[in-house]
């Protein structure tokens, strides 16, 4: 990389939004990750989303010792809302990215994120996910696969990316901030990734995907992918039903179809995960439940089958269908093989 490239790279600042509860465990790995980056022109925005353990008073010691991070402190208002107040008190960035306080990102994640974007002339770059459940794991990176979409084919890989896996999320995006410009988050709600992804990414023209894996997704048991099922999990169906009315209108290659592919995975999503992490929520009645996700499974079967899931996915889809108590008891003996 040449002196010039490195010199006109680090004249852009890039804004780093990281809401933070409860995660005084992990909030030094995060914050050391961030903070250590090999690209140091960055504006890191912390907002305490009114933690009761020591996340309050960490934060306020990351932004005592380093000019570049600023902290918000405010009442619980989950995720979306603290990311919603990042976004309303102004993104100095030229560009911005967000990362839960309780995962990491790889040392030189910035720097490579922002080498594309230069390299290619894009709007948005997304590198690879790596769900883990070891405390501070390091991966040698693969050989380099790059693919690039313009137009309407950013909005198609996104959907054909959602709906294949579970990677729909803005944490492994490096994003030009005006594409982001008046909108926000769902207020008290989860899953509130992928339809705002959605929106964004219909302001972007150019998009790059990246195979090297740069983020750490940190799975604890605590985090709201993970752990038994709760009530908060049915906001998925809220999430679904975004998605779906926002590509109700689209033309263009199979991006309707997705559409409703997402929200015809909804209750696969939601017995998988049952049978995967099982019930959190006592109020719930584990049978019952079963019973009233199986039945909307099997009438969504036929669209799951026509979609571009994963064989494996497909064939997971169809236990669940058959036999819910079966398809758990295979679920119990790969999990050990589902996350590294």
């Amino acid at each position: 990389m040449s002196r010039n490239f490195l010199r006109i790279m680090q004249e852009s600042k890039i804004s780093i939004i990281i809401p933070v509860y409860n995660t005084e465990k992990y909030l030094h790995r995060c914050m050391d990750s961030v903070l250590n980056q090999t690209y140091q022109n960055i504006d890191v925005v912390l907002v305490d989303d009114g933690s009761t353990d020591g996340s309050s008073i960490i934060c306020d010691e990351y932004a005592a010792r380093d000019s570049r991070v600023r902290v918000i402190h405010k009442d619980n208002g989950g995720q979306s809302s603290a990311k919603n107040m990042a976004l309303d008190s102004g993104v100095m960035g030229e560009y911005v990215t967000f990362v839960d306080s309780d995962d990491w990102i790889d040392v030189d994640t910035l720097e490579y994120c922002l080498s594309l974007q230069r390299a290619y002339d894009v709007d948005v770059v997304q590198v690879q996910m790596l769900e883990t459940n070891t405390e501070n794991y390091s991966m040698k990176n693969l050989k380099e696969i790059i693919d690039i979409f313009h137009g309407k084919d950013v909005l198609q890989r996104f959907m054909e990316f959602s709906t294949c896996t579970s990677n729909y999320g803005l944490c492994s995006c490096l994003m030009k901030t005006k594409l982001l410009h008046n909108l926000r988050f769902r207020d008290g709600k989860v899953y509130e990734d992928i339809d705002y992804k959605y929106r964004v990414l219909s302001n972007a023209q150019s998009m790059v995907y990246s195979n090297q894996k740069k983020y750490f997704y940190f799975q604890s048991g605590n985090s709201t992918s993970m752990g038994g099922i709760k009530h908060k999990d049915f906001d998925l169906y809220d999430a679904a039903e975004e998605l779906c009315k926002l590509t109700k209108g689209e033309t263009y290659g199979t991006i309707r179809f997705l559409g409703e592919v997402k929200k015809a995975r909804t209750a696969f999503s939601l017995l998988s995960k049952m049978a995967y992490y099982g019930v959190a929520d006592a109020s719930f009645n584990k049978k019952d439940l079963v019973k009233r996700l199986t039945k909307e499974h099997r009438e969504n079967m036929i669209t799951l089958l026509r979609s571009p899931m994963p064989n494996s996915r497909k064939g997971l889809a169809i236990l669940l269908a058959l036999n819910y108590n079966f398809a758990e008891a295979v679920v119990k003996v790969m999990k050990h093989f589902l996350i590294y």
